[in-house]
């Protein structure tokens, strides 16, 4: 973004080239003057870029003075006309600057918030886990960011929740949609741990959003117990878990309705038991919709890629994870690419 410090070295850089373009003037005898005062634009242009609609004012106006002393000192022929021209030429620079200058910044200020939801919806932190060894793997679309998010958290009873969510839609709009979403989960997962709830909790505070509509969001939230070695989840229109190390899906129980679909959203929770190491990987579908050639990875694919990962720890094998899909599709990613891998720590009794 330009900077609109009134510094003493542009002040000095637009001062001495409509010194220089005056002076170049005057000691020509006027001969050249119908080219040369056109010249008063760089400084107008500089000015404008770097200070904005006031300077660029100030500069249009102190360049038409320049010419009538030019003028005063060395007549010109069709002093009225060429007065016209230069001020019109004068004041297309100025504008066209400062419309360059107020887009960069536009974009520069979309693109710092666009880094902060980010920030806000894809952690590189995750806090500390009771028992369970986490991490995820996050790349954004080529549209610069989307819907996707995770939570990880613990319950207000010892449990570990982790969530994993995905807006129908792209760009800021289906980002700051998300960050609302995820925000909500955050609230609603202090004061309860049971999945089922906590989606139709956000699904509640979807449909009510005031003057909105057609806002729809996949999720699905799991509930490690502190001293169990069973799993409960819900989901909500997303892709299912899959067991580590097989890498299967797990069946579930109930329909699944979408967030924001309906506004009585009736979900149930699944149970699954895990045995000895035995973890969970939760994705959102941008991880099986990348391409190669027209064709897309699918489930089948990605549990391929993934399989020699199985054994590392979470987050090597996210990190991994990451590495082996982006090496695999052959052009940039048409959706967020989110996973999140979920191990039991040290054969700790909540796997046992």
């Amino acid at each position: 973004m330009p900077d609109s410090t009134f510094n003493a070295a542009r002040v000095a850089w637009v001062a001495g080239t409509a010194l220089a373009v005056f002076l170049i003037w005057t000691v020509s005898g006027g001969s050249t003057g119908a080219g040369v005062s056109f010249f008063y634009a760089l400084p107008v242009g500089l000015g404008s870029w770097w200070w904005g609609r006031r300077a660029a004012a100030i500069l249009v106006a102190a360049s038409v003075g320049l010419y009538l002393v030019g003028d005063a000192i060395h007549p010109v022929q069709y002093f009225w006309s060429g007065l016209v021209v230069r001020g019109v030429a004068y004041v297309a620079v100025a504008a066209l600057a400062v419309a360059a200058r107020e887009r960069i910044t536009v974009l520069e200020h979309s693109a710092e918030e666009l880094d902060a939801i980010r920030a806000a919806l894809t952690p590189s932190t995750l806090p500390e886990l009771h028992g369970i060894d986490a991490a995820a793997a996050f790349v954004p679309s080529e549209l610069g960011l989307s819907g996707d998010f995770y939570l990880l958290t613990n319950g207000p009873d010892g449990s570990t929740l982790a969530i994993v969510g995905d807006v129908v839609g792209h760009g800021p709009a289906a980002a700051r949609l998300a960050t609302f979403v995820r925000a909500r989960f955050a609230a609603f997962a202090a004061n309860s741990a049971d999945p089922a709830e906590l989606l139709t909790l956000a699904n509640g505070a979807l449909v009510d959003r005031p003057g909105k509509a057609d806002e729809l969001v996949s999720a699905l939230c799991l509930r490690f117990g502190p001293d169990e070695s069973e799993v409960s989840w819900a989901i909500a229109g997303h892709p299912p878990p899959l067991r580590l190390p097989g890498l299967e899906e797990l069946p579930r129980d109930g329909e699944t309705f979408l967030l924001g679909a309906v506004p009585d959203l009736a979900l149930v929770n699944t149970v699954t038991q895990l045995q000895g190491d035995d973890g969970l990987l939760v994705y959102t579908d941008g991880a099986t919709d990348v391409r190669r050639g027209g064709a897309f990875l699918g489930l089948e694919g990605l549990a391929r890629l993934l399989a020699p990962l199985t054994p590392l720890p979470a987050a090597e094998m996210t990190a991994e994870a990451e590495r082996a899909i982006l090496e695999w599709t052959d052009g940039p990613i048409r959706d967020d690419l989110c996973l999140v891998v979920l191990k039991p720590e040290l054969r700790s009794p909540l796997v046992a």
